[in-house]
């Protein structure tokens, strides 16, 4: 395990699980995000460097902004084959409601790190039925009909 912030961690296993689901996808050109805090920031870096396709952008965003316009736009854009994101629900979702109003974005294209791991996302940004993602455990998840489905079978092996 790395040890990226006190009280929380991110595993070797939850990045093999973010890796495998990527590959899975089909993804090859791939967008990476996260939020601004130690935990997320280690996270999209540990995916960049790990990523054997091409990181075409990597764009982080505050927990707290007028808008997120400017971080949304540079985020979708660009026509990746998939989005991967590293941050909090609660940090995420501003940014989250901005990305749900372009039609670039995809939940669906959409792969995330344990922090979108909640029930409460759909509440709090919208449709994110198709995003998926890596528990710390090596576990997988995903949404669907508004609701977050666990699978206890492991990707990363």
């Amino acid at each position: 395990m790395r040890p990226l912030h006190p009280g929380r961690l991110m595993t070797d296993r939850e990045l093999a699980t973010v890796l495998a689901l990527a590959r899975r996808r089909g993804g090859g050109l791939v967008t990476v995000g996260h939020g601004r805090d130690p935990v997320s920031t280690a996270a999209a870096e540990a995916f960049a460097a790990a990523w054997e396709g091409t990181v075409c952008a990597v764009v982080s965003w505050p927990p707290v902004a007028a808008s997120w316009l400017r971080q949304a736009c540079r985020f979708a854009d660009g026509s990746p084959d998939l989005w991967v994101i590293a941050d909090d629900a609660a940090t995420w979702a501003g940014m989250g409601r901005r990305l749900a109003t372009l039609p670039q974005w995809r939940p669906n294209r959409t792969i995330a790190f344990a922090g979108l791991a909640s029930p409460d996302l759909p509440a709090l940004v919208g449709d994110v039925d198709g995003l998926c993602g890596a528990g710390s455990d090596g576990s997988s998840w995903s949404f669907f009909d508004g609701d977050l489905h666990w699978s206890a079978e492991s990707t990363w092996n």
